[in-house]
């Protein structure tokens, strides 16, 4: 699904009749279950999808898509198989409408898994092709429509702004909050209490995610979240033979298995309200802003995401990141 950037996997039989289609939505809904996605297409799939005859004209499926929701249409002929799919993005003139929403960039870490380049270069500004970190994951999120945003700094601050002032020319908006000590992975929202309006997106600056954060933030809003984690499927192999023991008898040897975690992604959509748990002056990890919002009864969600996930803040990440990139 997401090597084919369709956002659709179309299930059919051996005469290629339709069965079923499975979208992003239906994985999600999965995920949200506790299930992996180990699990049979059958239990995954839309079995009643939308569909249309071939030969059906454009408008009656653009009427389908408005009507329903949807993003894709499958054209079946009259036996019921497909021959064409017809997407949203084709049927409309897509244009990211200009987003209200601000977006975070934690960046004021040392980066020191990124050590010896981060005794040079401060961590957003490790290049990745020919711009520093920090403006690629920028750049992301005006493709999206999001066009102001703010930094927070730390460590060798001043580079960071020294290179957002020089190179301008930038069709959004840049502005700083520094930290006068390190305040941990969260301590500095407490800054933003006056500079932030409404919901707000926060990112780490060593994290890309190939996401659509129209639907993120829908789903935020669905659900009544005062605060989102964007949930990565991770899937890790262990080297080894696991043993299952109860009773000091052995009941299974697995050789090698692999286990799909649902891992904090580091991206995250918050309501103004959480700020009142930060003071801008106290040392706080965003782990514990997120036990402390929801031990006062803050409604804490999380949007599982099985797309591309790069995590830039260790060497080996980092250039396993730059060939996929660069391949992109």
């Amino acid at each position: 699904m997401d090597r084919a950037a369709l956002q659709i996997i179309i299930v059919v039989d051996e005469e290629r009749r339709l069965l079923g289609t499975i979208t992003d939505g239906d994985v999600r809904r999965v995920l949200l279950r506790g299930c992996n996605l180990e699990v049979p297409v059958a239990e995954v799939m839309n079995g009643k999808p939308r569909a249309l005859p071939a030969g059906a004209s454009l408008e009656a499926a653009r009427r389908l898509i408005l009507e329903h929701s949807i993003r894709h249409v499958p054209l079946v002929d009259a036996a019921g198989r497909v021959v064409d799919l017809l997407l949203w993005v084709d049927l409309f003139e897509r244009r990211w409408a200009k987003r209200d929403e601000q977006v975070i960039i934690m960046a004021g870490g040392k980066g020191t898994r990124l050590d010896p380049f981060t005794k040079i270069l401060p961590k957003p500004m490790i290049p990745l092709g020919d711009k520093p970190i920090v403006e690629v994951i920028m750049d992301r999120f005006y493709e999206q429509g999001f066009a102001e945003f703010i930094l927070t700094l730390g460590y060798k601050a001043e580079v960071v702004r020294l290179y957002f002032t020089e190179d301008g020319g930038r069709p959004y908006r840049v502005a700083f909050v520094e930290e006068d000590e390190p305040l941990g992975t969260a301590g500095s929202l407490g800054l933003l209490k006056e500079m932030v309006r409404g919901t707000f997106v926060v990112t780490n600056c060593d994290v890309i995610l190939e996401l659509d954060c129209e639907s993120l933030l829908e789903y935020h809003r669905k659900h009544g979240f005062h605060l989102t984690l964007v949930g990565a499927l991770k899937e890790f192999a262990i080297p080894y033979g696991v043993l299952r023991v109860e009773d000091g008898r052995l009941q299974s040897l697995e050789e090698k298995p692999n286990f799909h975690l649902l891992v904090n992604a580091g991206l995250y959509v918050v309501e103004p309200d959480v700020l009142a748990l930060v003071s801008g002056r106290d040392f706080i990890h965003m782990t514990e802003l997120i036990g402390l919002a929801r031990g006062r009864g803050y409604r804490v969600g999380v949007y599982p995401h099985h797309g591309r996930w790069f995590d830039i803040g260790q060497w080996e990440e980092y250039r396993q990141s730059l060939k996929l990139l660069e391949g992109r």
